[in-house]
């Protein structure tokens, strides 16, 4: 069959079947892979991917409670864009909160235990009283001065 022939049964351009039979003739079978795409190669090889997660499994630098995109991507030299396209494919959301505290203080866990085990083991003849110092109606300072409750 001739190349428009085949074209238009396989509804391609000729052009696409002369560049096949070409590739077919030169190479045999193999020359019918696929072939290198065009564009830009990438930048960064897989091992960027275990880098970035493995760092997310340190602690953020001091003064941060989490990791951000724009820290990560400073600490290890790359681009941010980068670092949020790994983490969009892993499901990585940085900003999620899975609870209700985030704290930096490196003795938080151990505090937190010992208050917890409090309430789940108190002492006898003991009494056990909770404080917020942070209670949900609290006076807000504005601008104009503070909200009267």
């Amino acid at each position: 069959m001739r190349n428009d022939e085949v074209a238009q049964k396989l509804s391609i351009r000729p052009n696409t079947v002369g560049v096949w039979r070409k590739r077919f003739s030169e190479q045999g079978i193999s020359g019918l892979r696929d072939q290198p795409g065009s564009g830009k190669p990438a930048t960064y090889g897989p091992e960027l991917k275990s880098w970035i997660l493995s760092q997310l499994e340190q602690s953020p630098p001091d003064g941060l409670a989490r990791w951000d995109g724009g820290t990560l991507a400073q600490l290890l030299g790359v681009s941010d864009d980068i670092v949020w396209r790994v983490l969009r494919k892993e499901g990585i959301q940085l900003a999620r909160r899975r609870s209700w505290c985030v704290s930096t203080d490196p003795e938080f866990t151990k505090k937190t235990a010992d208050i917890i085990g409090l309430y789940l083991d108190p002492p006898h003849h003991a009494l056990v009283l909770s404080v917020d110092e942070k209670p949900m109606i609290q006076a807000i300072e504005r601008p104009t001065g503070y909200v009267e409750l």
